[in-house]
């Protein structure tokens, strides 16, 4: 987490109210994970990663924080601001559009590893 060296970090975190046991095995097929919850001091970030265009991650982002307000885990950060984050590989006009309107806030992370396995040039 480059952009938070100092925050209390937590990667792919599941959210939401614990699994009922009475479900067993399919409660754990409709859990929700988010990529990373990081807290800053001041503001909880819920962040979602993707390598793809995915207009999808907009919605799940919006899910994410509604989970996180029952996820018992948090629940002394529940009165925190929550800001939502999505990191992409490269710029997607579509995507990055789309989730300002809905105010998300887009990172762009290029990884060597991807633009390598992509053939393209890294710049």
């Amino acid at each position: 987490m480059m952009k938070f060296p100092t925050a209390l970090t937590w990667k792919r975190v599941r959210l939401g109210p614990l699994p009922d046991k009475t479900l067993g095995q399919l409660m754990k097929i409709t859990l929700r994970w988010v990529d990373a919850v990081v807290f800053d001091g001041e503001k909880v970030h819920l962040i979602e990663a993707k390598l793809r265009s995915d207009l999808g991650a907009i919605s799940q982002l919006k899910e994410y924080k509604r989970l996180f307000y029952e996820t018992p885990e948090f629940s002394l950060l529940r009165d925190k601001p929550v800001e939502l984050h999505l990191l992409i590989p490269y710029e997607w006009h579509d995507l990055i559009a789309a989730a300002k309107r809905e105010g998300i806030t887009v990172d762009i992370f290029k990884p060597a590893w991807f633009y390598r396995e992509m053939g393209w040039e890294l710049k």
